[in-house]
């Protein structure tokens, strides 16, 4: 096999783990920078294309002449809708938008603006009229600053005007009507039962929490989209069950302050635990299982403030997948076993912020990543076998992890090709795996190596300012690899990536992905309930998140 050839395969193999997006509205007063898009529409049938996102449109704002069509392009891999942010706007005597079912990956929807104005619109599975995903057409010389939609970022939507404690079902019947009643800093204390309805947010600093982690449950049967989509700051949810969603349980976006405390989300068709474009966060004592994806996410977020502590993630195509997250952004203390691969942070420029850098990996137990009968996406099918991979990622620590048990490789930086991957494409980008730290691991029974380091496609003799040291290992890729790329001493001259061997044990036929709503998962470990949660004072995420953590006080795990 050419060289190439096997580069083409590391490429598919290290893309992005985890949501494809691209650049969205930012925190601001005001919608992003507008794309003049008028000199590339020409011709007797004018058109300008935006591309569909798994999260974002882009560009997310153009201005066109009158006259000219917008054709869009779902490149993601989820379904989108597309809705005009104002129901009473005339978008031309004609219906504007289109339904999931109709704009699935792959699918376009062309519409012709022939008047000026300003039409804002949004996808309402991964946003609301004034966050989220969100994009605005401006037609002709309008000027677009006075339009009544409102800005993007900040506090959404209608407050409510009930404060103290909401019941459900006691005060009100649905959790959605409790939310939508709700003042800032109130809590919403659900009693057990199945919710059969997706909830959104646009309220900040509300606290969602239920009496029972497992009798408290949001139940989307397979029809609805998310269990609880949060698009407004300081939103705590707490101690309940989101399954059966067609996309994901519980999802942050575009938020500044998030937490999910005793949290458990199965069978989600997308991801379990999810947050996007969002920092200062916090997951702990959470539980995922059943995503094609993965069961926590965290990504584009530089610096994140995250923490992900003291929780399980199962049977999912990935565990922990965090795309250009990094930056006070700590993976540590959890348990990420039986999914096809364990934990990946990457790079990719379908989001903000690449590289990925700066995330720290610690004290987590990594084990039996070779699951091949979970519901998976491409990437997870072809990475199974896997611990932890730094796909591409800059300046990461990964200490004190217990990694086994996994057919290929335990802990492995990784290079992620893009311009191989997308040779058309002028925004792509090789990411070369650089200035990693990989210390105090025990790494044992990985049956391909313990340890591995491909550092670059284009400097196979470059250790790229990774390093190694202090790990219990037996084998690595390439031989001898903490001699070769020490910590806290200069890399060896003798150092040499093995990329053909390392290549080679990606090319063997992967299994492939099962129908997450088929999938025969485990029954759930004794997962813990939120102490005393009918008396516990209600704690938004406005503050004290994310925990603090002394780094130095974490242990490697026993086994």
């Amino acid at each position: 096999m050419r060289l190439v050839s096997m580069l083409c395969l590391l490429a598919i193999f290290t893309a992005a783990c985890g949501s494809g997006s691209s650049a969205k509205p930012a925190a601001k007063s005001s919608y992003p920078a507008v794309v003049d898009l008028r000199d590339k529409a020409t011709g007797s049938y004018p058109e300008v294309k935006v591309a569909s996102k798994d999260n974002d449109f882009v560009p997310a704002a153009i201005r066109i002449n009158p006259g000219t069509t917008v054709s869009w392009h779902n490149e993601g891999r989820s379904p989108h809708d597309i809705k005009p942010a104002d129901a009473k706007q005339d978008f031309g005597g004609e219906k504007f938008g289109v339904s999931p079912d109709k704009f699935k990956p792959g699918d376009e929807y062309e519409y012709r603006f022939d008047a000026p104005g300003v039409y804002r619109y949004y996808c309402a599975l991964h946003g609301s009229a004034t966050k989220g995903m969100i994009g605005e057409i401006i037609v002709g010389d309008v000027d677009a600053s006075g339009s009544s939609a409102s800005p993007s970022g900040g506090t959404t939507g209608a407050v409510g005007t009930k404060g103290g404690t909401l019941r459900v079902p006691g005060d009100y019947p649905t959790i959605q009507k409790a939310v939508d009643a709700a003042q800032a800093g109130s809590m919403v204390l659900v009693s057990p039962g199945i919710y059969k309805e997706a909830v959104t947010i646009t309220t900040p600093n509300l606290v969602i929490r239920g009496l029972s982690r497992a009798g408290t449950v949001l139940d989307g049967g397979f029809k609805f989209d998310n269990g609880i989509k949060v698009l407004a700051d300081g939103v705590a949810i707490e101690n309940m069950t989101a399954r059966n969603y067609q996309r994901n349980g519980f999802f942050w976006t575009g938020v500044k302050g998030y937490r999910g405390s005793y949290l458990t989300a199965i069978r989600n068709g997308d991801y379990g635990i999810y947050a996007f474009d969002a920092t200062y966060g916090q997951f702990d004592h959470d539980y995922g299982a059943g995503s094609p994806d993965a069961g926590f996410y965290i990504g584009q977020c530089f610096p994140c403030h995250a923490v992900i502590t003291d929780s399980l993630s199962e049977w999912n195509g990935i565990g922990y997948s965090g795309t250009n997250a990094g930056g006070d952004l700590i993976v540590m203390r959890s348990v990420w076993r039986n999914n096809r691969v364990g934990i990946v942070p990457n790079s990719g420029t379908e989001e903000k912020n690449p590289p990925q850098h700066g995330a720290t990996i610690v004290g987590n137990t990594v084990y039996s990543n070779n699951n091949a009968k979970t519901a998976a996406i491409s990437i997870a099918q072809l990475a199974v076998g896997n611990g932890i991979l730094l796909a591409g990622g800059n300046d990461n620590v990964v200490d004190r992890n217990l990694v086994y048990d996994h057919d290929l490789v335990g802990i492995a930086a990784i290079p992620l090709p893009e311009k191989i991957i997308n040779p058309d494409d002028p925004k792509a980008m090789n990411f070369d795996a650089r200035r990693n730290r990989i210390v105090g691991n025990d790494a044992h029974d990985n049956r391909a190596a313990d340890l591995g380091l491909v550092t670059s496609i284009d400097k196979p003799t470059d250790a790229g300012g990774n390093c190694f040291s202090g790990n219990t290992f037996t084998s690595s890729l390439p031989v001898n690899l903490e001699q070769l790329a020490p910590c806290g001493a200069p890399a060896s001259p003798a150092f040499k990536t093995d990329l053909v061997k390392f290549v080679g044990l990606l090319t063997a036929t992967k299994p492939p992905s099962a129908d997450y709503r088929e999938v025969a998962l485990p029954k759930p470990p004794a997962l813990p309930d939120m102490p005393d949660a009918a008396h516990a004072p209600a704690r938004s995420a406005d503050e004290q998140v994310p925990m603090k953590v002394d780094i130095a006080a974490v242990q490697l795990p026993k086994g």
